[in-house]
């Protein structure tokens, strides 16, 4: 499975994020993501959760492979991702990070549920929370999330509809999970790629206030990427 990761400079062990990619695949915005993360100190690794198959060439053909993905499958890719950055020298071994947009949020929201490394979850705007890919929806294990969990959506989305965000909030609350939700006026799906609206700018800053607050590290102004492959 090829991963693009982005290492701060130094050679001091820092701690870990995974970013996880929308139904683009790992295009640059996800690849500028992990710089961002990798500019502010963190081991930033993107992996590429479509590499079953030949790389899908055209939105349609990703797509296809996005719905024909499955929880388990990306349980299997993302606890694979895992163990190999925590054998890393370059990694802080311990608690890890995650954020995901549009899939990838829902992807974020799922491991949660399942990997008790993870300190915190970020979910951008990810749809299907509510749904099942291959087994349960992922809102029905919320009990066993052990980490902090940030949902950041707008409510001019479709997928999700505010009306999924609201359910997340209502289960997050209900299990005692500590969660923030911030649901933006006038903005829809991808609000936090390309040129950012005042909302999108927002949504970072509390993306960086989560991560300060619940797994900080030192920044850095040299990012290295690489790509690796995970087996």
């Amino acid at each position: 499975m090829p991963m693009y990761v982005a290492l701060p400079a130094g050679g001091v062990p820092r701690p870990a994020v995974l970013v996880i990619h929308g139904i683009d695949g790992l295009a640059g915005a996800t690849q500028d993501a992990a710089d961002q993360f990798a500019a502010r100190g963190y081991v930033a690794a993107a992996p590429d959760l479509f590499h079953r198959g030949p790389p899908p060439t055209t939105f349609a053909e990703m797509s296809k492979r996005r719905w024909a993905h499955t929880d388990l499958q990306t349980t299997c890719d993302l606890d694979a991702a895992i163990a190999h950055l925590q054998a890393q020298p370059f990694v802080e071994a311990g608690p890890m990070g995650i954020i995901g947009f549009c899939m990838g949020g829902r992807v974020a929201y799922h491991m949660a549920t399942t990997n008790p490394l993870l300190a915190l979850a970020v979910d951008c705007y990810g749809g299907n929370v509510l749904h099942g890919e291959g087994g349960d929806a992922p809102i029905d294990h919320t009990a066993d999330i052990r980490c902090p969990v940030l949902v950041l959506d707008g409510e001019e989305n479709h997928n999700p509809p505010p009306s999924d965000v609201r359910a997340i909030e209502a289960a997050l609350a209900q299990h005692g999970i500590v969660h923030e939700v911030q649901l933006y006026p006038g903005v829809g799906h991808g609000f936090m790629g390309g040129t950012l609206t005042p909302q999108g700018k927002d949504a970072w800053s509390r993306v960086w206030e989560w991560f300060g607050r619940y797994l900080e590290t030192a920044p850095n102004d040299f990012v290295e990427t690489h790509v690796r492959r995970v087996h």
